[in-house]
């Protein structure tokens, strides 16, 4: 008899400790689950991240590759355009510069056009100051002891029978701290003849901004419909069409015009540069419309 007492007591037991653990237990599970839950959501979210960040980087080296691998006109012009090169390696910087010079051989009035690009875009010292001031504020904000910076220029030439030619001059910028590297860029256009620079009103006709704007937009509208180049872009407005308008280079067929990063792209994303055939904007530029450009026959 005792010993079915003990049973009764003992299955007693069990079963209350079985109720309460199945009364405790939901609160544990909720707990769980949504611990469970914030961290599926944070995998989610790092997931995506990440395979955001490869995208970006996947991206930015086709559009990269795209402008350097642009053919130009350096092989049929190495007697006119010598390659010259600048290297120096500090502690916090390096500079790495490729720049076009003129053969003041063939002309000794190229001395202009060299002076000018010497003056205004190899000026290193200017360069090291402004490099070593953004250390000072830039690195010591996040306590980063080495921040080392980079900055390249290379360049592409493009030739116009035989008396103008159009320089593209592209500038990367790696920035300490900064997921992507930047591009900026200058277009020079040089008549031969006459030693003297062509900006946009010697080129194009008076009052030609708002239509070669609109051109530009449809192109880039039509890019941005189409999905496969402009994703994240935009148009470009006007007050960054009046700074940019005089960056632009012309071949024979067509004129592109370059824009930095974040101008009509993110820096991950899209392109540098808007081309435009000739054949559709030739009633704006002076040339077609008897208004010849002086010193320069297209």
């Amino acid at each position: 008899m005792r010993t079915l007492i003990l049973s009764i007591i003992v299955v007693s037991v069990m079963a209350c400790n079985t109720r309460t653990q199945i009364k405790e237990n939901p609160e544990k599970n909720d707990a769980e689950s949504e611990q469970l839950s914030n961290q599926n959501i944070d995998s989610t979210a790092y997931f995506l991240e990440e395979s955001l960040e490869l995208n970006q980087e996947k991206t930015k080296s086709i559009k990269v590759e795209r402008l350097i691998t642009t053919e130009d006109d350096k092989n049929k012009l190495q007697e006119l355009v010598i390659a010259k090169k600048f290297f120096k390696e500090e502690d916090f910087y390096i500079l790495d510069y490729q720049y076009p010079y003129l053969n003041e051989e063939v002309d000794s009035n190229y001395m202009m056009f060299n002076d000018f690009l010497t003056e205004n875009y190899l000026n290193i010292k200017a360069t090291e100051n402004e490099i070593l001031e953004d250390k000072v504020i830039f690195c010591d904000s996040l306590g980063i002891g080495r921040c080392m910076d980079k900055r390249v220029i290379d360049y592409k030439v493009y030739a116009i029978k035989s008396n103008l030619i159009s320089v593209l001059l592209y500038k990367e910028n790696y920035y300490s701290g900064m997921k992507h590297s930047t591009y900026m860029f200058e277009c020079l256009n040089f008549d031969l003849d006459h030693h003297k620079f062509i900006y946009y009103n010697d080129f194009f006709i008076e009052n030609s901004e708002k239509e070669l704007l609109t051109v530009i937009n449809s192109t880039i509208s039509n890019g941005i419909k189409s999905g496969e180049l402009f994703y994240e872009c935009w148009e470009l407005s006007v007050e960054d069409f009046k700074m940019y308008k005089n960056n632009f280079v012309v071949n024979d067929d067509t004129i592109e015009f370059y824009f930095d990063d974040c101008i009509i792209c993110p820096s991950y994303t899209g392109t540098y540069s808007i081309e435009i055939p000739i054949t559709e904007i030739m009633h704006l530029i002076k040339k077609y419309n008897n208004k010849p450009l002086i010193g320069v026959n297209l």
